[in-house]
């Protein structure tokens, strides 16, 4: 036994200085992010009208995948892949659940399909009746447990529906009264305006307004995925405007973008760009769509051009500010009246 120990001694000692360090690499988890390409994914996969005319274009939305918390590895990699952006975490990720973002996202997700709904009924002519509501999106770690959570739709912030001027006559330390609305009961909950170490004060939550669709003439079918996030709601408005339209927009075209959309068709930022045009030239686009809402470097529009010109592609590139610019533009493409 001692002999081969012996024989074996600095073969295994070798493979130890390697294995450990390697291991260590793999598995420890630092406080970076990484944005990676993702995947088109056809929307009537996900969102099925019943009353749709037949249809030859396509359209899609575009993903990315992203990381949180990766490995020492995982960061190594991702900085000499180009496709990829790694980035430190923000300061408010100190105060938060990682898991949080997840609900958060898909909360985000299940808006955005509403309000695209929303958005491409009601531009097809049809009638639809909603309700909005200003909801927690996100709860940090300074809120207490017995406070608001994540999906508590708001009715009144001290007695008052007018949200936006009673959340800026919060002070510092004032104790806050919310009537909410959680899993369809009404009850009362406190919040304390914390002050925090940098001086600052929050009531430790994220509140954004969520969509909800009450009723309306036309049937629809949501199926589940697993992709979270608010950014196909362009797409998916120009989705179901086309499925309700006699007229095919782009007949034959594979249609694709990204950019937030809200009940007036206003278009919104997204996260992502770089690795979202690649994902679209990587799979035949011949159209996309993006976020132009002003000329500044960090438009959308202006980051996807840089990336876009370095591609070989014959994808065509379009900013767009809101869905009736992203509808006009299909149309006069229709009749050969491009303007890129």
């Amino acid at each position: 036994m001692k002999k081969t120990f012996s024989k074996y001694k600095r073969l295994l000692i070798a493979f130890l200085l390697v294995f450990i360090p390697l291991m260590g690499v793999s598995t420890f988890k630092i406080d970076y992010s990484i944005t990676a390409p993702g995947f088109n994914e056809d929307i009537s996969s996900f969102i099925v009208i019943e009353e749709a005319y037949h249809t030859s274009s396509s359209f899609h939305t575009t993903s990315v995948v992203v990381l949180d918390g990766v490995t020492i590895l995982q960061y190594l990699l991702g900085n000499i892949e180009n496709t990829v952006t790694v980035e430190n975490f923000p300061d408010y990720y100190d105060n938060l659940d990682l898991n949080d973002l997840d609900k958060m996202s898909y909360l985000m997700k299940d808006d955005s399909l509403f309000t695209s709904l929303l958005v491409g009924i009601e531009y097809a002519g049809y009638n639809v009746n909603y309700a909005t509501y200003l909801t927690v999106y996100l709860t940090f770690d300074y809120l207490t447990p017995d406070s608001l959570m994540i999906g508590d739709k708001i009715l009144e912030i001290n007695g008052s529906i007018d949200y936006e001027n009673a959340i800026s006559d919060i002070q510092c330390n004032d104790v806050v009264e919310f009537k909410i609305l959680r899993n369809n009961e009404e009850m009362t909950v406190h919040a304390k305006k914390n002050e925090l170490d940098d001086g600052s004060c929050s009531l430790g939550v994220y509140l954004a307004h969520y969509t909800e669709i009450i009723d309306t003439t036309i049937n629809y079918e949501i199926i589940d995925t697993n992709i979270g996030g608010p950014s196909g709601g362009l797409m998916q408005a120009l989705f179901i405007y086309n499925q309700l339209s006699e007229n095919d927009l782009a007949p034959g075209l594979k249609i694709a973008g990204t950019g937030t959309i809200s009940i007036d068709g206003t278009v919104g930022y997204i996260g992502g760009v770089k690795q979202k045009i690649i994902t679209a030239s990587l799979n035949n686009i011949d159209i996309f769509f993006i976020p132009h809402l002003t000329d500044e470097d960090d438009d959308n529009y202006i980051e996807a051009l840089e990336i876009y010109n370095q591609l070989e592609t014959d994808m065509i590139l379009v900013g767009v500010s809101s869905f009736e610019e992203a509808l006009e533009y299909l149309l006069n493409y229709q009749v050969g009246d491009v303007n890129e």
